[in-house]
């Protein structure tokens, strides 16, 4: 049998399937590309393909705004600390220690956060934002008390106007839209968020590979809630109840050293005995507890990453300010608790232990949001991508792709 009446050789469905791809073409002028390929600038973003990361916005003026209110509570903490020291030197008191206290963090915050949320840093966002809503609640209680005091407090009402005002201008420019994408964007280029088009070395400054970067699968969760989370919640409703007393003693206190006749209990007395701004500054501190013991007990609860970070960063800040606000009841404790009778001592030791509890739970409260089980319910979310549409680019007129010899059968 010669060459010539072998039967034909069977179609090569391999290449048929899988045809090379032909080469991107470079983006087309004019109807059809018509006027030849578009001249590209250097470092421009090429339709078809994802913009550079650091090409994808530039910088906000709401981010130029959040700098210049964090510089001016800079230098107020400036000012603050240097009439604190003076205020020590003459005269020494707890309330000027706390003053002193919270110029020196608004100081370092507003130092550290002013820098690093330039950089896209989204723990110095948290940390402003946490301080902020802080900040409006001490802006809030200093204007109540120069309403109340407005004769000898005129002072305190002015700043606690400035103070609000600057607050609130922070916090609606830590929530806007674009302050939100410029930490979105500069996460994107540190790796820590995946966008369609890149793969996972492009936000570290590779080149791009076509296709979807692979995004981090989501931890899972407990199947039942772990004992370190009920035990959690537990102990924020337990400092929700003895903060909630307080506050109430505190009401009646300032109620007993303004005179509305209404009858005040053995805390309410002890707290009004150390003066009307004692009693507003507890019930001032009660209540930001009180807020974010609260957000605490829900969050956990529901298994929320952001309630157990946002526990992690209260509860130092807190704890500070109680334990500043106990100390002048602890001293009146120890020098005057002899002088009571067997009942009255026993109250005050009872408000003592009062006191003392909340500093415990808040402690208790920063423990648990670090321990694995915890971490395990809450876990933190997978980053969501940023989507960036970009336009195709219209299909380039080539000679054609030239395809694989057809295989020989039988092979000679």
């Amino acid at each position: 049998m010669t060459s010539d009446q072998y039967p034909p050789p069977p179609p090569d469905r391999t290449h048929l399937q899988y045809q090379p791809a032909p080469p991107p073409q470079p983006a087309q002028m004019g109807p059809g590309g018509a006027y030849g390929p578009m001249p590209v600038a250097p470092g421009q973003p090429v339709p078809g393909q994802a913009a550079p990361v650091g090409m994808a916005m530039a910088k906000p003026g709401t981010i130029t705004g959040i700098q210049v209110i964090l510089w001016i509570f800079l230098a107020l903490s400036v000012l603050g600390n240097i009439f604190s020291v003076i205020g020590m030197v003459n005269y020494f008191n707890p309330f000027t220690l706390l003053a002193l206290a919270f110029a020196v963090y608004s100081g370092i915050q507003s130092l550290s956060s002013g820098i690093h949320i330039t950089r896209g840093k989204r723990w110095a966002w948290i940390w402003t934002l946490v301080s902020t809503i802080l900040g409006l609640v001490i802006a809030a209680v200093s204007i109540v008390f120069g309403i109340i005091y407005i004769e000898v407090a005129w002072a305190t009402l002015l700043v606690g106007i400035v103070l609000g005002g600057l607050y609130a201008t922070l916090l609606g420019l830590l929530c806007s839209k674009s302050a939100r994408q410029w930490i979105l964007m500069h996460r994107i280029q540190r790796g820590e968020v995946m966008m369609p088009g890149m793969n996972m070395g492009m936000g570290m400054g590779a080149p791009a590979a076509p296709g979807f970067g692979a995004a981090p699968a989501a931890p899972e969760r407990p199947a039942t809630k772990p004992v370190a989370v009920n035990v959690a919640v537990l102990g924020q409703v337990v400092l929700l109840a003895l903060i909630a007393w307080i506050l109430v003693d505190s009401i009646r206190g300032l109620t007993a050293r303004t005179g509305f006749g209404v009858k005040p209990s053995f805390a309410a007395l002890s707290t009004a005995m150390l003066g009307s701004g004692y009693a507003l500054l507890s019930a001032a501190v009660g209540l930001m507890i009180l807020v974010c013991a609260l957000i605490t007990a829900i969050g956990l609860h529901r298994g929320s990453s952001g309630a157990r970070v946002f526990t992690v960063v209260w509860t130092p800040i807190l704890l500070v300010l109680w334990a500043v606000k106990a100390y002048p009841m602890l001293m009146a404790y120890a020098s005057d608790r002899e002088f009571y009778p067997p009942d009255m001592r026993s109250l005050w030791t009872m408000v003592m232990v009062r006191e003392f509890a909340v500093l415990a739970l808040i402690l208790a409260a920063f423990i648990t949001a670090l321990l694995p089980d915890v971490r395990a319910w809450a876990p933190p979310k997978p980053p969501t991508a940023l989507i960036m549409m970009v336009p195709m680019a219209q299909p380039g007129y080539g000679p054609p792709q030239q395809a694989y010899p057809p295989q020989q059968y039988p092979p000679r």
